[in-house]
């Protein structure tokens, strides 16, 4: 709760759920970060939660088609119902109007009309439920499958992290928080040397298990708030949130030293990969394209003093 009214963050039911789930993480894997490393881990764990735009065109009139279908069922439905109850209501009032001395005929009649309305409605309800159900299990199939789409959209399929779509997303609001907020954060790209040759001389199969292999590194000897991502080719991009320059830098050449010790096995083959980063960090004024063209600067100059070293641009 302090977390929460420190960051001026609504105790709402909603929030605090999150949040609650976040700290229980962080206890769990006996993290000690910032409040600012803190929110950025919310970030990464909800940001498909928050984010609804990459429902495809197809599902989403799928779904829009079966919204309408039950509303319309819905609404015969409840007009046939109306319907039977205005019938039922009128032969109550004629069995109240009958005179005593006819009760005997016109209440066995009437009680017939009444319980034939009755079994239309009951009728009318299983037909109604039935079609409920079939609904039901439409939107159950397009909800995995939207779920699949989703993942499918952002995820890259060969090395299984964010794909250059999700991460430039991510790199923007890292940009919005640095503008109204003040929240600093760096940036790294990784371009793996002499790719071309791994795949020229052991095959574009060999090329594979290079990318998931430096892919893996990224995963597993990250922080858990970095973001990282397989932006093209050979090429990735890590963005560290709370991390200067320098810092950004020491994580650079942490990265590379562990390619450099890998050996990726294809059969008979070992590789021992290499890799080239640059690293720059947010500053004023700051696009997209800013950021990301001093990056590429640094890992041109990384490249052109002999590959395999980190260089950083200011």
């Amino acid at each position: 709760m302090s977390f929460l009214i420190r960051n001026n963050i609504p105790p709402l039911p909603k929030w605090y759920e999150r949040w609650f789930l976040i700290f229980c993480y962080l206890h769990e894997e006996k993290k000690n970060l910032s409040d600012l490393e803190i929110k950025g881990l919310y970030k990464r764990f909800f940001e498909e939660i928050e984010e609804n735009k990459s429902l495809t065109k197809d599902i989403k009139e799928k779904l829009d088609n079966i919204a309408k279908q039950v509303d319309s069922t819905l609404k015969k439905a409840i007009r046939q119902i109306e319907n039977y109850d205005k019938s039922i209501e009128k032969s109550s009032k004629n069995i109240e109007k009958t005179s005593e001395e006819l009760l005997s005929d016109l209440i066995v009649s009437q009680i017939k009309e009444v319980l034939g309305e009755l079994q239309k409605i009951k009728e009318q309800n299983e037909k109604l439920r039935y079609k409920m159900s079939k609904y039901h299990e439409e939107i159950q199939q397009l909800r995995e499958e939207l779920r699949v789409a989703k993942t499918e959209a952002e995820i890259d399929f060969l090395t299984a992290i964010p794909n250059r779509r999700r991460f430039m997303r991510a790199l923007e609001d890292f940009l919005k928080d640095f503008r109204e907020k003040g929240y600093i954060f760096s940036l790294i790209i990784l371009d793996i040397d002499d790719f071309k040759k791994i795949n020229d001389t052991y095959g574009h199969l060999a090329g594979d298990e290079v990318l998931k292999d430096v892919a893996s590194v990224l995963k597993f000897y990250l922080r858990a708030n970095t973001i990282i991502g397989r932006i093209g080719g050979e090429e990735f991009a890590v963005l560290l949130p709370g991390v200067d320059i320098e810092k950004a830098k020491s994580v650079a050449e942490r990265i590379r030293n562990v390619i450099k010790n890998r050996k990726v096995h294809v059969g008979d083959i070992v590789i021992n990969p290499r890799a080239s980063l640059g690293v720059t960090q947010v500053k004023k004024g700051d696009t997209i394209k800013t950021i990301i063209k001093r990056a590429d600067m640094a890992l041109y100059r990384a490249k052109s003093k002999g590959k395999n070293r980190v260089e950083v641009e200011v």
